[in-house]
């Protein structure tokens, strides 16, 4: 595996959209960190260097369906154009064959490890009957691409929370940490509950210890804008977060 030959071959992939395009540029600089991310965790989670280099892939790879997305419908919400980013992102790489773009034959066992893994990067859970290789970069990116959506979100978005609004079913789900289906959204307070509960799915002790360092979910706390109503109800649901991180980081010490 050769990232940088990947690499290059991303950058061309760019220059048939605006880079200046505000939405482009977020996704541009987020595959990066999360690239970046996934460097991290494979070597704290052991890996060998080519590993290394297939996680780095991944990361590199794993919105490549956003960029066409919004170029299409001027959005990157799946919701909103019913078109789903990984899905798309495998379509192109793996059935009109533009993996070997990026220096992969898709025959081998590390294309196929790939396609696994963007496909199931944003979906509510893993698909069964994946291989041990292909659980294990699953579970990877989809760890790295949540630690840095909270700094997405903090530096991009507003968000708010209003105890009135939000929707039982999705409150229980939270409370029992069950993933939240976004078909279940209602509201501005269902999505930030919706990426709150991004800590409850995250699949390695490292990813907890790596989100902690980043300061990326205190930055996602700091920006959601709390109804007066409502504070004591979100100090709660924060507590189950801070929780759940603390499980995490314990386990690794």
């Amino acid at each position: 595996m050769d990232y940088e030959k990947a690499k290059k071959a991303f950058e061309n992939y760019m220059d048939s959209y605006d880079r200046k395009n505000k939405q482009i540029h977020l996704k541009y600089v987020h595959t990066y960190k999360v690239v970046e991310l996934m460097a991290e965790l494979a070597f704290r989670l052991g890996l060998d260097k080519d590993q290394l280099e297939l996680a780095k892939i991944i990361g590199l790879l794993h919105d490549i369906g956003r960029f066409e997305q919004i170029k299409q419908y001027g959005t990157i919400s799946d919701r909103k154009t019913n078109m789903d980013h990984a899905d798309y992102g495998c379509h192109y790489l793996l059935d009109d064959h533009h993996i070997r773009d990026f220096g992969i034959n898709e025959d081998t066992k590390e294309a196929q490890i790939i396609y696994s893994a963007i496909k199931n990067h944003n979906k509510l859970e893993i698909e069964d009957g994946l291989s041990e290789d292909e659980l294990l970069f699953a579970k990877m990116i989809r760890d790295m691409d949540k630690v840095d959506i909270f700094r997405v979100i903090a530096v991009e978005y507003e968000m708010k929370f209003d105890a009135d609004e939000i929707s039982s079913e999705i409150l229980k789900k939270y409370s029992n940490h069950q993933q939240i289906d976004t078909k279940l959204l209602k509201n501005a307070s269902d999505q930030t509950l919706l990426y709150l509960n991004f800590i409850n799915d995250i699949n390695f002790n490292e990813s907890y210890d790596i989100l902690v360092e980043t300061d990326n979910f205190d930055l996602f706390l700091g920006v959601i804008e709390v109804n007066e109503n409502s504070e004591k109800l979100w100090k709660k649901l924060k507590e189950i977060s801070f929780d759940q991180i603390n499980k995490g980081i314990k386990s690794n010490i």
